[in-house]
């Protein structure tokens, strides 16, 4: 508990709640995960690849961009694959 304190607040100022980012995080999952259902691709897959797609782009941002690994940036996709998945 201690050491996931440490790592959100070592984040806070470097990766806000509310940026322009985060939108683009959620608009990017929601629409994927609409396309992936209107071709008629089962909502397990459509959620499996949406998620396995932003994943990987946190660990690009880590090891390629030497970035940090966000964890909001995770929160927001999956709120757009949840509103993805019931529209």
């Amino acid at each position: 508990m201690v050491k996931l304190i440490l790592l959100l607040s070592m984040t806070m100022s470097t990766d806000p709640w509310w940026a322009k980012d985060k939108v683009k995080h959620f608009a990017t999952a929601f629409v994927l995960t609409e396309s992936f259902k209107q071709a008629s691709v089962n909502t397990t897959h459509s959620v499996c690849i949406v998620a396995s797609l932003s994943f990987s782009k946190e660990v690009y941002d880590k090891k390629v961009k030497k970035s940090i690994f966000s964890y909001k940036d995770l929160l927001y996709d999956a709120a757009g694959i949840i509103l993805g998945i019931f529209l």
